[in-house]
Order: structure tokens, then C-alpha cells, then sequence
């Protein structure tokens, strides 16, 4: 007998049986300890999250961009900067207890200088992306890196007290379940078709999972250091309190100041560079040759300075390198319906696309010359938009050279003068 589930009510099935049980042992166990502060702290952090869960596993996108600012396993949107900000106040709780506690053995206050640095270093990992930048090299570091953290916290335990075994115990558990989001769930795919008895309707986005797990796994570890924070100071002054509850605000102003180091291509890896600049605000910042599809498709990353294109459109022709012409053309309008991706400064980037197909004539030793213009329909005409600024060849001053195609081939076009 096979039992009919639709992959969104499996998914609220699990994120129930995940918190559900967590929550409740902490609230029963860990967070009566708590000082007021840090019971305020953590309860903030925790019904802030799963409002974000909530609204990305329920919420019916209208556009792209809607889709990015709740979507748990996106880049630089609101489930992201309230990961990086909880890890971030799990690190400035944990340096704040080590400032405090001037009572306590050196050792104690090093190790949680240790801890707080770990996880401000994590916080700024989870909004830059840094790891996504190294491909799968990241994975290893960090396996050593928590390796280390839990040898240093068991011998922490052993020579502290035992009432704060409980928030070293929380600590570990937090990484561990970090540690099996980001790992384990990390190297499935979205599932589809039979599990188990269940024939679901649809894909089960596992990627939702494992970014679940990093968040409950992040607000454990922050509860463990609000534990040591509330053990060494019961009743923290004024100052203290404000600090702490200032601090995620302090945070998420710090990340939207250095917007400007984000790379889009983080987003997709296989995405090559480029800096065209056209006038009336029009910015070419990557695109991507797909030879899998038939024709092939030429994905382009565009930005306008205004949230529409209002009438801007591309068009993308095959050029032949010793007559000039064009042998080949195609046009399209360019679309905000397609994947919104933030780019530096939050400048709003869309993914547009076009088909590339060698003429049939073409002798199969040929190769051209792959231009993109960029122009905007005004009253009916098409208006060419003149180029700026570009690292890229040009081949006058409204057409770019992204490439060279050569049957199945595409090589980027390399830094060079203009071609005229």
C-alpha cells in the first residue's frame, strides 16, 4: 500500500519532528538557567527563525525576487543575514563572557576568546560565501577546525564545574547538528518519485533541510554561550545588557556596509566575469555558455539602476572575424521574471538568456566572434546603448565580444584592446 504526500507537507512534517523536540528540552532544560537578558536573546533569535522557515516553506513567490528574499538555501537575503547575525551573537556573547569573567582561570577566558572569534568568523562565512568560493576545499578545514573545537571543549569540561557542564554539552550538540546539515544532508539532492512507502507528489528540497539544521544547530550554540555568559554574570549592568542586545543590530548594519564585497558568482560557479558598463545605467556583469542544451544557450547577468528594464532588450549576433558581418542574430527583451541575484551593493541582477546556433552553411572549421549590444526601444525605434567601460574587447562602441564559438566551443574573450 503506498501512501500519497505532497513534498510540502512532508517538508512541515519534518521541520515539526526537528524543532519540536529541541525546543521543548531546551525551554524545559537550558533556558530557565538563563539570565533575563539572555532568555530575551535567545527567544528573539528562535521565534525569528522559525517565522523565516515559515514564511519560505508556505510562502507562494509572485516574482524573483520574492522567491530570493525568503528561500532558505539563497545568498545574501533575510534567512541568510539572520544565520550569519545569530552565529555572530553567539561569537559576541561568547567574548563578552570572556572580558567579564575576570575571576576565572586565563585558560577558561582563551578558550572562549577562541569560540567567540570561531563563530564571528563563521557568521561572516555564512553571509559572504566564502566556502562556496573553494568549491569542496572548505569541507576539510572545517572538519579539522571542529575537530579541534571539540577536543578543546572536552578538556574545558573536565577542569570546570559541573554546573556548566550542561552548556558545554549544548555546545557540542549545536555543532553537531551544524556539522550534519552542512555535511551529511549537504552531498543529497532533491528528491523525487518513491521514499520508503511514500510516493510523493513532487521534489523534497533536501538543500531546505540542511540549511534548517545550520540554523537550529546555530541557535543551540548560541544558547550554550548566553549559559556561560549568564553563569559568569547573573546580573550584567546596564552597558552589558544594552551591548547584547544591540549587537545583532550592529551586525546586520556591519554586513549591508561591505554589501560591496559580494560576488554573484558565488551563486553559480561556472560563471564568467565580465564589467561591461552601458549608458543609461545598463551593466553586464557575467554570463554562462550551456553547450548541453540543443541549440546552446547563452545565459547573461544584467543589471539596470532602476528596478525595471523599461523597454531594454540584447541581442546577440555571430560575427565573422574576417568580413565583419554578422552571420547569425537573436533578439530578445530583457525580463525581470527570470532568477533575481543581488550584486554589489544590492544593485538588483537578472538572468536573462539567449539561443546560439552556427549557421548551417558555416564550414565546420569556423569560427566567430560572439557580440552582444545592448539597446532600448524608444517610440517604436531601437536605440543601440553606447559602452562605457568594458574589460572586454569591443568590437565598436555599442557591441561587446563575450567569446569565441567554434561548433561546440565557447572560449571567453580575454582582456584586450578595442577591435575596430
Amino acid at each position: 500500500m503506498e501512501l500519497f504526500v505532497s513534498a510540502d507537507t512532508l517538508l512541515r512534517i519534518f521541520v515539526f519532528l526537528l524543532y519540536a523536540p529541541i525546543v521543548l528540552i531546551s525551554y524545559w532544560k537550558l533556558v530557565p538557567r538563563l539570565s533575563l537578558t539572555s532568555k530575551r536573546v535567545a527567544s528573539g533569535f528562535l521565534a525569528a527563525q522559525v517565522l523565516a522557515i515559515a514564511v519560505a516553506v508556505d510562502i507562494q513567490p509572485s516574482s524573483s525576487f520574492e522567491e530570493w528574499l525568503w528561500r532558505l538555501n539563497k545568498e545574501w537575503n533575510i534567512p541568510n543575514v539572520l544565520a550569519s547575525t545569530q552565529l555572530a551573537a553567539a561569537g559576541g556573547a561568547a567574548l563578552t563572557t570572556a572580558g567579564l569573567a575576570k575571576a576565572r582561570p586565563n585558560w577558561r577566558r582563551l578558550y572562549l576568546v577562541g569560540i567567540g572569534l570561531l563563530f564571528l568568523y563563521i557568521g561572516l562565512d555564512e553571509f559572504f560565501a566564502w566556502n562556496s568560493l573553494a568549491n569542496d576545499i572548505w569541507k576539510e578545514p572545517y572538519k579539522l577546525i571542529g575537530a579541534a573545537v571539540v577536543v578543546a571543549t572536552a578538556a574545558v569540561t573536565a577542569r570546570s564545574p559541573r554546573r556548566t557542564w550542561i552548556w558545554h554539552l549544548c555546545l557540542l550538540t549545536g555543532l553537531a547538528v551544524m556539522a550534519l546539515g552542512g555535511f551529511a544532508v549537504d552531498d543529497f539532492r532533491p528528491v523525487r518519485g518513491n521514499l520508503a512507502f511514500l510516493r510523493l507528489d513532487g521534489h523534497l528540497p533536501i538543500q531546505f533541510i540542511d540549511e534548517m539544521m545550520e540554523f537550529l544547530g546555530g541557535w543551540l550554540t548560541l544558547t550554550a554561550m548566553l549559559g556561560h555568559f549568564s553563569d559568569a554574570t547573573p546580573m550584567p549592568k546596564p552597558g552589558v545588557r544594552r551591548f547584547l542586545y544591540a549587537l545583532p543590530a550592529f551586525w546586520i548594519l556591519f554586513l549591508f556596509s561591505q554589501s560591496g564585497a559580494i560576488d554573484f558568482r558565488t551563486v553559480y560557479r561556472s560563471t564568467s566575469s565580465i564589467s561591461a558598463a552601458f549608458e543609461s545605467g545598463v551593466h553586464l556583469h557575467g554570463f554562462q555558455y550551456e553547450s548541453h542544451h540543443e541549440p546552446a544557450r547563452l545565459q547573461l547577468y544584467l543589471s539596470q539602476q532602476q528596478w525595471d528594464f523599461n523597454g531594454l532588450g540584447y541581442s546577440v549576433d555571430l560575427v565573422d572575424p574576417t568580413s565583419g558581418e554578422s552571420v547569425a542574430s537573436q533578439s530578445r527583451q530583457a525580463t525581470t521574471k527570470l532568477q533575481f541575484i543581488p550584486g554589489p551593493g544590492y544593485i538588483p541582477i537578472y538572468r536573462q538568456w539567449v539561443t546560439l546556433e552556427i549557421p548551417p552553411q558555416a564550414r565546420p572549421d569556423r569560427t566567430f566572434w560572439v557580440a552582444l549590444t545592448v539597446w532600448r526601444e524608444k517610440d517604436g525605434e531601437y536605440v543601440h546603448q553606447r559602452i562605457i567601460a568594458s574589460d572586454h574587447p569591443l568590437l565598436d562602441d555599442t557591441r561587446v565580444v563575450l567569446g569565441e564559438l567554434r561548433s561546440l566551443a565557447f572560449s571567453p574573450a580575454r582582456n584586450s584592446p578595442v577591435v575596430q
